[in-house]
């Protein structure tokens, strides 16, 4: 109904007074004011349960929620959000790497970065560099010298000369 057919009044409503006739148009335009604001309202409350659920501003968003008469808890609103593909499922905690994974992985990191050799190894070629004098060398050599090998910061293996 337009706006005009509204504040017509029925022909049994014409032969009211003019005082009647003129609060039944009031009782009308109170009756429109209330249904466009309940409606306001409804929408300002979909908009705050979307932004407490965290559905993200994606350009579908109001047309997925337009019409939308599920309830407005967090989960019902993700669920429908995942259903329409505008908010991807969040990943299960399962899906992370265990504590032996991680455990490797930390190994693997500190083996390419030269972490020092674990145990009793020594880095041979770093110790000889950072020598500062031939006593000090001597030293190393002495060090290593009953091994049958060495490991290098590289993990080269090599056995040391005989003089």
């Amino acid at each position: 109904m337009s706006m005009q057919n509204d504040d017509e009044l029925q022909p049994e409503h014409q032969q009211l007074p003019p005082e009647v006739q003129a609060l039944l148009r009031q009782g009308r335009k109170a009756q429109r004011d209330l249904e466009a604001a309940n409606t306001a309202k409804a929408q300002m409350e979909l908009q705050v349960a979307l932004e407490r659920a965290g559905v993200p501003d994606h350009p579908a968003r109001e047309i997925v929620f337009q019409g939308y008469e599920g309830p407005l808890e967090a989960d019902a609103i993700k669920a429908h959000a995942e259903k329409m593909g505008i908010l991807t499922p969040a990943p299960s905690p399962a899906s992370g790497p265990t504590a032996d994974e991680q455990a490797a992985q930390r190994a693997i990191l500190n083996a390419a970065n030269g972490a020092p050799a674990g145990g009793t190894d020594v880095d041979l070629g770093v110790a000889l560099r950072n020598a500062k004098s031939q006593s000090e060398i001597m030293a190393i050599v002495r060090q290593v010298e009953g091994q049958p090998g060495f490991k290098s910061r590289d993990g080269f293996i090599g056995v040391l000369p005989e003089f």
